[in-house]
């Protein structure tokens, strides 16, 4: 018998999702038991479930549970776990890279839209009761897009990009052709790619080589109309630097749905930059994305049951 802690609030959830993936003529389900995670049999358990543990709560969950040797994070970025102490125990970690990837894409493309059709104006003018017209408004077709990473989000991105005709300039580690793509790059190479770009979009997770990637030599580089959108690790782009060159419109803009610091200070200089679009770190949300994350767990639970290779295996040393 496998024992694997969830939280109360899903775990019929899970249970059943495991059951619906398994065929009554198997005895997989049955090598599944699922305990809450809160319990005192999480001393035996020998997989787990972080969702809804704070830092303190999951560090309870480490200390009180010796068996431990699969641990799955419901979101992508791993950033904040003990990746040291996890790698010491020999516990493999699995995340929810992908699960999010579609309602992130539909909003980098959102984000995109209204950029060009300048839609933010036109409704300013319907509160005010006031007609706007003649606005300079421009279309996707024939934009430059420049995606760094290619993981699940960035191939949702360019599927959607790639409909709307847009140039699609991909960097990525190994510089591996992606599909759709007109060009993909590894390396440093997309730093010179960046006065070509319209958008640049990061979907980079936070690692020491991914931390302030963008800064000021780097958005110096971009077009005077370009805009920066990061649906990655706020800590990826220089906060002060992309501050600055909003303030002083060196830049077009930029859509922001993660930050260095969450939630955005009320005193950050970014609420009062007009080229700027906050968003609360809500890109990923959806009614379907708890699902799709409960759904990738129940299969791991029965591949992790059954000693076969994981899906989503986190690189503890590169960290995601």
């Amino acid at each position: 018998m496998t024992r694997i802690a969830v939280a109360a609030d899903v775990l019929a959830q899970v249970q059943s999702l495991i059951d619906e993936r398994t065929p009554a003529s198997e005895d997989r389900a049955a090598a599944i038991e699922l305990v809450d995670v809160d319990s005192g049999e999480t001393a035996v358990a020998e997989g787990a479930l972080r969702w809804g543990l704070d830092e303190a709560a999951f560090d309870g969950l480490l200390a009180r549970a010796p068996e431990l040797r699969w641990l799955h994070s419901p979101g992508a970025g791993v950033e904040g776990w003990p990746l040291a102490e996890i790698a010491a125990r020999g516990i493999t970690l699995t995340n929810a890279a992908g699960v999010y990837a579609i309602p992130i894409a539909e909003w980098v493309l959102t984000r995109m839209l209204e950029i060009v059709k300048r839609t933010d104006e036109v409704r300013a003018g319907q509160r005010e009761r006031r007609w706007v017209s003649g606005l300079a408004v421009g279309e996707l077709y024939g934009k430059t897009l420049l995606l760094l990473g290619s993981g699940g989000i960035a191939q949702q991105v360019i599927v959607r990009a790639a409909a709307f005709g847009m140039k699609i300039l991909v960097a990525n580690r190994s510089g591996r052709p992606v599909e759709l793509a007109d060009r993909t790059v590894s390396g440093d190479a997309w730093r010179s790619l960046l006065p070509e770009a319209d958008f640049v979009v990061s979907t980079l997770p936070l690692t020491p080589e991914t931390t302030d990637l963008i800064g000021a030599t780097e958005l110096a580089r971009l077009p005077s109309t370009a805009w920066v959108i990061n649906v990655g690790r706020g800590g990826t782009i220089d906060q002060d630097a992309l501050f600055a060159a909003l303030a002083e419109h060196r830049i077009g803009g930029a859509a922001l749905d993660v930050f260095a610091i969450e939630p955005l200070p009320p005193e950050s200089p970014g609420w009062a930059l007009d080229n700027l679009i906050v968003s609360p770190h809500m890109s990923g949300d959806s009614e379907a994305s708890q699902g799709r994350s409960l759904e990738l767990f129940a299969d791991n639970a029965i591949r992790f049951a059954a000693n076969e290779p994981l899906l989503n295996v986190v690189d503890l040393t590169a960290g995601y």
